[in-house]
């Protein structure tokens, strides 16, 4: 039977149209690949959402010409300055109560708007989660912005709804924008009275392993971002993991800023594998000289990451990646900012309490 010319037609223009979407969606992905390694972006999932690369495109062509979304314009931080030179991480954050705020111009109406939340550094250096409770065990977490909570108020970070959640236990929360397992390993080996009834979580990102290194394309990253959200670079030496002849790290500092370091920016990063080795001995140092029970919590990255067939048999892997849950939990701050937010950082919390036996941790 010939097909009648009207569903002829229909079925060239579906086709058509088909076509010519999945050409827009390959020249799309093309141009947000080239944009990725011009920019040197490794964590690019912190932006750009979508699965689609046409949708990513059209967001930041929106913000760019201000019809959609706009940029973010500034980060600022009430007290100033938040961050401070630190001899032995590169930098930290001055103890004290604040005011982190976001501020971008509205596209439809042209008026400023703000995003507000509280963040509170403790004596010690880390982020309030909770009361103190003396006499129990301690659970201790290491990580960058996402686990710090960057955007989230203190009471919604996952490690305060841990600490809510596990009445018996402390929560320390030792995590800072930009850090990584280098500041993890320098921070682990000056504390004191870590005992077999703690916990020590690493939190880790495929994206770290340009951190641990210092890699050209860390520091350039660091460049994009600042200048992003209006910042200044500043004179911060950061931590350099490199391996020894005998396997073991060794720290040096490098200074963060390009401008200052010759043609360094310029050079192509260490190899994956080389960088992967550094990454598993990190990982590995705290496993072996920990009392306590050492996890690395993945949750950004290659779920066949080649780093997890390096890693110590006494270091316990909790897979956090979005396929690793049966829910899409990917939120972030209000457009504002595209570090996840309160949704993700409740489904990170359940997560570690299902995957940890807490009474054994305890030796219960």
């Amino acid at each position: 039977m010939k097909m009648r010319p009207r569903t002829k037609f229909a079925l060239y223009t579906a086709v058509t149209i088909l076509v010519a979407l999945a050409g827009l969606e390959v020249g799309a992905s093309w141009l947000m690949l080239t944009y990725y390694r011009a920019n040197h972006i490794q964590n690019f999932e912190t932006y750009d959402t979508s699965y689609l690369s046409v949708v990513n495109l059209a967001r930041r062509f929106g913000k760019l010409v201000g019809l959609t979304e706009p940029a973010m314009v500034m980060e600022e931080t009430s007290p100033s300055p938040f961050f401070r030179a630190d001899a032995l991480l590169g930098y930290s954050a001055a103890p004290g109560a604040y005011t982190h705020s976001y501020t971008r111009r509205n596209g439809s109406t042209g008026q400023w708007e703000h995003y507000r939340n509280k963040v509170t550094i403790e004596s010690d250096g880390t982020r309030w989660t909770g009361p103190a409770r003396p006499g129990k065990p301690t659970v201790y977490i290491f990580g960058d912005s996402w686990v710090f909570g960057t955007g989230v108020p203190d009471e919604l970070t996952f490690a305060a709804r841990l600490h809510e959640a596990l009445a018996d236990w402390n929560v320390r929360l030792l995590a800072l924008a930009g850090y990584a397992l280098t500041q993890a390993t320098l921070t682990f080996d000056r504390l004191k009275g870590i005992g077999p009834d703690d916990i020590v979580i690493l939190s880790y990102a495929d994206y770290y392993d340009i951190r641990h290194v210092v890699a050209p394309s860390r520091l350039l990253e660091i460049e994009t971002y600042l200048r992003r959200i209006n910042q200044p670079i500043p004179s911060f030496p950061l931590p350099k993991a490199s391996l020894g002849p005998d396997g073991k790290v060794t720290f040096s500092y490098l200074e963060q800023r390009c401008s200052e370091l010759g043609d360094y920016c310029r050079q192509p990063d260490p190899s994956r594998q080389k960088m992967t080795a550094v990454t598993a001995a990190l990982v590995n140092h705290i496993a072996e000289t920990s009392a306590a029970k050492v996890y690395l919590m993945h949750f950004a990255g290659a779920p066949d990451n080649p780093l997890f067939a390096k890693l110590s048999s006494k270091v316990g892997v909790i897979p956090a990646l979005r396929s690793n849950f049966d829910s899409v939990v990917q939120d972030d701050i209000m457009g504002f900012d595209g570090h996840p937010g309160p949704f993700w950082h409740y489904a990170i919390s359940r997560k570690l309490l299902g995957s940890v036996d807490w009474r054994l941790a305890r030796g219960q």
